[in-house]
């Protein structure tokens, strides 16, 4: 009851002093978002922009309730190496003592950076060709975010990088999926915090694996409590490195349990009162106030200085970052997923944090194994690495490059190369990558004999017809008994009239010639005149261009095309002479056709003459 009445008294002295909060020091605030009922204290999760421009200490952050400050118990967790304090407790394999020097895995902590024997753990590369694993065990459930990785022989180094988080080192989740890096003597590899027990580093690696040394950092974090009432407004302002604690505030009673609610906070916002030199750099409207900027440098023209902008080409004053991982939104290349690194392996303008490299519909950074498509994300053995990527032969091949995937073939011989292996494959000689065998006789249909002449389906020229000898006289393939063209050679067995004989072979116009020799396959020319020289027989040419063939044109060097008369549409020809009007002069039309019927005339003609003459001569002379 006593202690009650004194955090009452302690509240109501603390109330006295309010009025001397000045918010004009602290240039950013955010909004505390309560839940729909609340009377108890409660936990501020600080995030990076507030992490970025507070004190280390946290010791100028300020909650405000209805805008009048109150208590609140800051709790931050700073960055330090934890690895150290921990131990390797598992490797995948460990290179074997040589002329003395040992290469345990514990040497990536022992502290020596250097290249010397016995200064860093190498795996054994026959157990571990492609791929290798560590596990590290830390002090105690720590928050992470950061590993710095030492691996400097070039020639023996990792190229891709997967880590895993566990508390009881058999469930683990994934924290940084497989990713692609370039080599370097160290390399910093980033990821969201996280609070684990075990941490598991997967290395994908050239030939062999050097690690010379691994540090581990404790991630930059921090909360804050107060406590909160439903129906009231809070905010955290922040910002004011120079700022101080104006009151000794008790905060005995702001303790936490587990079922303490946790609080979210809003977007930053700009302090509009904000009239303090926070950085010391003799600006009190400062676009960055929190880190000295004389020059106020501003490239984007936002109000917000370059120093203190999460995205310094692009306007963007709410400094929006969804994924709170110091890149704004605007110029975010994964704005809802957490990537400080930006890192865009296939260059696509996406992150590859939140792309979906095997398009299975799971993003890199959730997915368990990215390189290979499975959407179900199956992990029988739950290690964290999807059955899709994993080695289940255990040949140390792993599932999305082993061409044989249930019995181990570390040289994945593939004689054929059909994507098989010889251990696995039902026709060792003959390509089938579909492994097709209809009569589940355990040998693949290609290798097959199906006519029984003794060739096995992949070598049959023939494949459905006896012919022991395999001729093939043209060389196309195709054994004789089943070529339609077995002279001429025409793998494409192709035959426009279904007569059974090749169109390379066919007589189309049953003029003696086939067709591959005739220079008018389709109109039967035997003399296979070609007036031009050009290869095309004068029977299939239209010398005077009038869309009538040669051989079916009655004027076959004047212009004439076929003209619609009546119901035919044919060439012109009055006196149906066979000769078109087009080269059939006029005044030869009557007669040139009519040889006949002249004779007649003419005959009558001299018969009446004739007649005349002799009647004349049998007429009296009168004297």
């Amino acid at each position: 009851m006593r202690r009650s009445i004194l955090f009452l008294i302690l509240l109501i002295f603390c109330s006295t002093f309010v009025a001397a909060f000045e918010s004009g020091k602290y240039p950013y605030y955010k909004k505390i978002i309560l839940p729909s009922s609340i009377n108890e204290p409660a936990i501020i999760g600080l995030d990076l922009q507030i992490l970025n421009n507070m004190k280390p200490d946290g010791s100028d952050l300020v909650v405000t309730e209805n805008n009048d400050e109150i208590p609140i118990k800051v709790l931050i967790n700073h960055v330090e190496e934890v690895a150290h304090k921990g131990k390797i407790i598992s490797a995948s394999s460990i290179r074997q003592e040589f002329r003395g020097a040992n290469f345990d895995a514990s040497k990536v902590l022992d502290g020596d950076y250097s290249n010397n024997d016995n200064a860093y753990y190498q795996i054994d590369s026959v157990k571990d060709p492609n791929y290798a694993w560590i596990i590290l065990e830390l002090n105690d459930k720590t928050l992470t975010d950061q590993a710095k990785i030492w691996s400097l022989n070039t020639e023996y180094t990792w190229t891709e990088l997967q880590i895993e988080g566990s508390n009881d080192n058999f469930n683990w989740d994934m924290i940084k999926s497989k990713k692609k890096y370039e080599v370097s003597d160290v390399r910093t590899v980033t990821y969201p915090p996280v609070q684990y027990n075990f941490l598991k580093f997967s290395f994908w690696h050239t030939q062999s694996l050097v690690i010379n040394e691994i540090e581990i950092y404790g991630a930059y974090a921090g909360k804050a409590i107060f406590f909160a009432k439903s129906g009231n407004e809070y905010k955290i302002y922040y910002g004011n490195k120079a700022g101080q604690p104006p009151i000794p505030y008790d905060t005995s009673q702001l303790s936490t349990k587990k079922t303490t609610p946790a609080v979210s906070l809003g977007i930053q916002e700009n302090n509009k009162n904000y009239n303090f030199d926070s950085d010391n750099d003799g600006i009190t409207k400062d676009n960055c106030p929190t880190i000295s900027n004389s020059d106020q440098k501003e490239s984007d023209n936002d109000g917000i200085g370059d120093l203190c902008d999460n995205c310094p080409g692009n306007a963007n004053s709410d400094q929006k970052d969804t994924d709170n991982d110091g890149i704004g939104n605007i110029c975010d290349n994964c704005a809802g997923t957490f990537n400080p690194d930006q890192y865009d392996d296939n260059s696509n303008g996406k992150g590859f944090a939140c792309d979906d490299n095997d398009n299975d519909g799971v993003i890199n950074s959730q997915d368990n194994c990215p390189s290979t498509s499975n959407s179900n994300q199956n992990d029988k053995d739950r290690n964290g690495i999807g059955d899709a990527c994993e080695d289940f032969d255990k040949d140390d091949i792993p599932f999305s490059k082993d061409n044989c995937l249930n019995k181990p073939n570390p040289d994945q011989k593939d004689t054929d190369k059909d994507g098989i292996g010889d251990v696995c494959d039902n026709c060792l000689l003959g390509f089938n990558s579909d492994q097709y065998d209809r009569n589940q006789d355990k040998i693949g249909d290609v290798c097959e004999d199906e006519d029984n002449d003794n060739a096995p389906n992949y070598n049959d020229n023939c494949k459905g017809t006896f012919n022991d000898g395999q001729k093939d006289t043209d060389n196309d393939g195709l054994g004789d008994i089943c070529d339609n063209c077995p002279i001429i050679k025409n793998p494409e067995q192709s035959d426009s009239d279904r007569n059974g004989i090749g169109d390379i072979c066919d007589d189309s116009d049953n003029d003696g010639l086939i067709n591959p020799r005739d220079n008018c396959p389709q109109v039967p020319n035997k003399g296979q005149e070609d007036q031009n020289n050009n290869a095309v027989g004068d029977a299939c040419e239209d010398f005077d261009n009038d869309g009538v063939l040669n051989n079916e044109d009655n004027c076959l060097y004047d212009y004439n095309p076929k003209q619609n008369f009546g119901s035919l549409y044919i060439q012109s020809d009055t006196d149906k002479d066979g000769k078109g009007d087009a080269c059939d002069k006029a005044d030869s039309r009557f007669t040139e056709n009519k040889k006949g019927l002249i004779s007649i005339i003419v005959a009558l003609t001299v018969v009446i003459v004739g007649f005349l003459a002799w009647r004349l001569n049998k007429m009296p002379v009168k004297k």
